[in-house]
């Protein structure tokens, strides 16, 4: 016999004694079922090839979901990837990733300096643990928080979250958003300092001064 060749020549196929009528199994549609954020997040692409801030500035996508925010975040180049001069901005539906915005207006940014990122996974790991913390709301003060940014230079990486509540009242709330990302980060032992973006906007030069300092 030829090997594939059919046992029955017959177009017939074989009887099978007391053969009863099969019912066809109804059709099940698959379902899928998504994990929902507390909150919507964007995803903004910054790219400096104009003077003019807004047209560097292009909303990505939003997303509710954890699956939604795979399927963008394994979509997209790491930070390491990117060329210089290029940020990455996640930020909750509705902000904006600019001081002029309502609701960051009031705020300010804790920052931490990294190596350059090209080809850096320290500063891709980084990245993505921000992130997962931040629309993760692991943070007791996760409402305060509006968002995150890499900014990829070429003298070095600059991570910040973006905070809505900058004033020194706040200084313990601000404090704990601190300790939290480092412990997020396992950077224990490098330097991260609270800029708020009143001084950052009217700063001399390239210093900001340092609201908070961990």
């Amino acid at each position: 016999m030829v090997e594939g060749e059919p046992v029955h020549q017959s177009d017939e196929l074989p009887k099978v004694e007391n053969e009863q009528p099969v019912e066809a199994e109804p059709a099940v549609a698959e379902l899928v079922v998504k994990h929902p954020l507390e909150n919507k997040w964007t995803l903004w692409f910054f790219e400096n090839k104009s003077k003019v801030w807004e047209e560097n500035i292009h909303e990505v996508a939003s997303f509710d979901t954890v699956e939604d925010f795979w399927c963008l975040f394994n979509h997209i180049k790491r930070p390491s990837q990117l060329s210089y001069q290029c940020d990455y901005n996640y930020f909750k539906n509705g902000i904006k990733p600019m001081w002029e915005d309502g609701k960051n207006s009031a705020g300010g940014r804790w920052l931490l300096q990294l190596p350059p990122a090209k080809n850096s996974q320290l500063v891709d790991e980084c990245w993505k643990n921000i992130i997962l913390s931040i629309i993760g709301e692991i943070y007791d003060q996760s409402s305060e928080i509006n968002g995150a940014i890499v900014n990829v230079r070429s003298k070095g990486t600059k991570i910040a979250v973006w905070t809505n509540n900058a004033s020194k009242d706040n200084g313990n709330n601000i404090m704990a958003i601190g300790r939290k990302i480092k412990e997020v980060l396992g950077v224990q032992n490098e330097k991260m300092v609270y800029e708020t973006h009143a001084d950052t906007a009217s700063k001399q030069g390239s210093f900001t001064k340092h609201a908070f300092m961990i």
